[in-house]
């Protein structure tokens, strides 16, 4: 059985921020939000409180500044015994508020009733926001393999396959490389093991291939590795001209990096993006298949 799948990414990128970077005034913002509680999850009345009123908050800045939306799609087309099919894969990441939060000019006021079996609490919430306005950085890179004569750039690979990132940015900084696979874990690629301080400098204008021992030694050698017939994960290239460190991630042993949850990564990143107006955060996405004579 032949197999031909193709690789279809289309990024629509909502960015709605102009290239000024400029502080901005404090101003003054209102909101409200419901949060459902229902028998079924297991969440404190405290915690469902908290969650409620940083919902209220987040809704007010959205309203006033808006957010940046970034929504991705692949589409696989698959070909056996000259039948076609076609199959798409949508990710939307969290939309991050253009805004901070900076204080209450009013102690929130939090609603509770009961309805229907479910907690509905409402909460209002009254403050001072300021908009976040961030440069864009034009990063150059690329996710390359060996096809046994010559490195080329892909996004196709093969079970057990290693991968290499060509990288260019035009300003000294610092970089992180990240491999989301699916909702359940992100693994951290770069900084290697020996950034033991979590960080990972680079110099503009020049070019860096992460993963490759014969440019760094001390570089690991990563494989891309799938249990499934086909699998759709994301790279995700983190850079910033200002110091960060990488997330608090669970320390892997000898074959295996450092990783933590999606869900905890996005939380972390959405929290570098609101701190550092200058951090740059691209992605591109990867297939993995088993071999077609496994």
């Amino acid at each position: 059985m032949k197999k031909r799948t193709n690789i279809y990414c289309v990024i629509i990128c909502m960015l709605l921020l102009p290239l000024d970077v400029k502080a901005q005034k404090p101003v003054a913002l209102s909101g409200s939000n419901t949060y459902t509680v229902t028998d079924e999850m297991d969440i404190s009345l405290s915690e469902a409180k908290r969650r409620s009123i940083e919902l209220a908050k987040a809704a007010a800045i959205r309203r006033k500044f808006g957010e940046i939306v970034t929504s991705d799609v692949i589409e696989t087309n698959v070909e056996a015994n000259g039948q076609t099919t076609n199959s798409q894969y949508w990710e939307n990441t969290v939309a991050m508020a253009k805004g901070e939060w900076l204080n209450d000019t009013k102690p929130p006021l939090v609603d509770i009733v009961y309805v229907n079996g479910k907690l509905l609490i409402t909460a209002e919430v009254h403050g001072l926001a300021r908009e976040i306005i961030q440069a864009k950085t034009d990063l150059k890179w690329e996710i390359q393999k060996d096809d046994g004569t010559q490195r080329k750039t892909t996004s196709q690979f093969t079970n057990g396959e290693r991968f290499y990132i060509n990288f260019r940015s035009p300003a000294d900084g610092y970089v992180a490389v990240y491999l989301m696979v699916g909702d359940d874990e992100t693994v951290c690629l770069l900084p290697y093991p020996k950034d033991t301080d979590g960080r990972h400098p680079i110099k503009g204008n020049r070019d860096y291939v992460f993963f490759d021992k014969d440019t760094d030694p001390s570089a690991p050698h990563y494989t891309l590795t799938t249990k499934r017939q086909q699998e759709i994960n994301q790279i995700v290239i983190i850079y910033s001209p200002n110091s960060f460190m990488k997330c608090n991630d669970i320390t892997g042993d000898a074959k295996h990096p450092n990783s933590l949850s999606t869900h905890d990564f996005q939380k972390w990143l959405l929290k570098c993006q609101r701190v550092d107006k200058d951090m740059v955060v691209d992605k591109k996405w990867i297939n993995i298949k088993q071999n077609s004579n496994n």
